[in-house]
């Protein structure tokens, strides 16, 4: 699990240096291509030693709220 948080705050650090740097330059979209790559391969990554881990996750995760319809539709 040291190695999951290792990777998870390097990458952090890297999209915290990218976040100032917008700042510094007034450029909302500078560094947007890298901080897309950082945030896509890290919930890669998290997904696959999800699904690799060989114990049962369900005690870990939370519940989703499930929002549920009333039944009643509008009809025209």
């Amino acid at each position: 699990m040291s190695a999951i948080k290792e990777r998870l705050e390097k990458g952090v650090a890297m999209l915290d240096r990218l976040d100032q740097k917008r700042r510094e330059t007034r450029s909302p979209r500078w560094g947007y291509d890298t901080e897309y790559l950082i945030v896509s391969q890290e919930l890669r990554q998290i997904e696959n030693d999800v699904l690799n881990e060989p114990c049962d996750p369900a005690p870990n995760l939370a519940p989703v709220p499930v929002r549920r319809s009333s039944g009643t539709r509008n009809q025209a």
